[in-house]
């Protein structure tokens, strides 16, 4: 990479990019349902194609510890690369940049009040795309061009929206100096071999003192005083100080990323990263097994304590019971329901169920039997197949009590 910003352009084309998936994604629909949303009336997760109900979210738990070990085997192996090439803060600071005034130049008013408004509408589009996370996206446009945008979703935008443009205005980059906890996890993390952003202490006699480092710096660091949490691994130093080099005919890298000090052979497999590669590869096997155990389809069976078992005048054995059914899928379900039990023949009413898409319905189901009485461990089957001929099966223990011939 040569020339002046060249790493920036890396940088912001990334954060670009992060920038539009997060905002277009709630937009994206699979299977007639958001790819990524939280529906918080019905408590269901929706997961580009699956829906996790509330009873199911022990599947996000692993999901949970895989990210959290992902990031942990960055952070020791890239550093602070989160936080200079993905972390909201800095991606949507690169977007507002025109709130800053430029260093060595006059500040303009127009540049100041442009800056402002671009904030405020930056801090408007992405507290709405935050809201679209919960609230279908094209439900939550339609809405609001209607008027009718209730006072949950307009509160919580309104709110997002504040607090994103006093941070983005006001706060920038010494949030990241001072409050990000992550910051204060580098120490404890960071090894000899990590990789970083720094000054080459053996290279001194390089440096003109001519502070450009320094006035680039969006958490207002010297770079040249070596390693420091406020340092956010965004390479604008790196840019600062090339084209000087360049002009001054020396080496480039006075200040660069380096994994360790600069001078140091690097090593990058090592035990840490190792280990945590490890438990990474491990914990997502576990979060994909456990995604693919959610069922579409939930079903709960009971008896029915408002009707005693009896015998019909035929000789016929009649039970009921209370059947909950649950469509978690996209797309409507036709359910045949069955019940089998040890040396009997058991036949249901009704035998078959609709369910539309998302819909919980709650019935009583009949039970009639031949046979000698007594009471019998019995199975209850509910076999569902969808628009697409996928078939699935959910069981249930239930007992079958049949009343002795009278």
């Amino acid at each position: 990479m040569t020339g002046k910003g060249s790493i920036q352009r890396y940088r912001r084309a990334a954060g670009a990019a992060q920038a539009i998936v997060f905002v277009g994604l709630p937009f994206l629909r699979i299977g007639g349902e958001s790819a990524l949303r939280f529906d918080v009336p019905s408590l269901t997760l929706h997961v580009f194609g699956a829906s996790v109900g509330v009873g199911e979210l022990f599947v996000t738990l692993p999901a949970v510890i895989f990210l959290t070990l992902l990031l942990l085997l960055v952070t020791v192996s890239l550093g602070r690369a989160w936080c200079g090439w993905s972390c909201p803060q800095t991606v949507l600071g690169d977007l507002t940049r025109l709130v800053q005034p430029w260093p060595g130049r006059v500040p303009r008013p127009w540049r100041r009040a442009g800056g402002f408004a671009l904030t405020a509408l930056v801090s408007l589009l992405f507290g709405a795309a935050t809201v679209w996370y919960f609230v279908p996206a094209t439900e939550f446009l339609g809405d609001l061009a209607a008027g009718r945008l209730g006072p949950v979703a307009s509160g919580a935008w309104a709110l997002l929206s504040l607090v994103l443009f006093l941070d983005l205005a006001l706060v920038r980059g010494r949030f990241c100096a001072t409050a990000c906890p992550y910051a204060r996890l580098q120490g404890v993390l960071y090894d000899a071999h990590t990789l970083t952003i720094a000054y080459d202490q053996g290279r001194d006699a390089d440096c003109i003192d001519c502070g450009a480092c320094v006035r680039c710096c969006p958490t207002g660091i010297d770079i040249r005083d070596g390693a420091q949490m406020e340092c956010i691994a965004c390479a604008e130093c790196i840019d600062a100080c090339r084209p000087i080099m360049i002009k001054l005919k020396r080496k480039t890298d006075l200040v660069g990323y380096f994994f360790g000090e600069p001078g140091r052979a690097r090593r990058l497999v090592r035990p840490a990263t190792v280990g945590l590669l490890v438990a990474t590869v491990l914990s997502f096997a576990v979060t994909v097994a456990a995604a693919g155990s959610v069922a579409g389809l939930d079903l709960t069976v009971v008896v029915d304590s408002g009707f005693a078992p009896r015998r019909a005048a035929d000789g016929r054995a009649v039970a009921a019971y209370v059947v909950s059914l649950e469509n978690r899928t996209a797309g409507p379900l036709r359910l045949r329901l069955a019940m089998t039990a040890p040396g009997i023949e058991v036949a249901l009413r009704p035998s078959e169920v609709a369910l539309e898409a998302g819909q919980h319905l709650r019935l009583r189901v009949v039970a009639e039997s031949h046979g000698p009485g007594g009471k019998r461990d019995a199975t209850f089957t509910a076999t569902a197949e969808g628009a697409g001929g996928r078939a699935m099966v959910r069981s249930s223990r239930a007992y079958l009590a049949v009343p002795e011939s009278p």
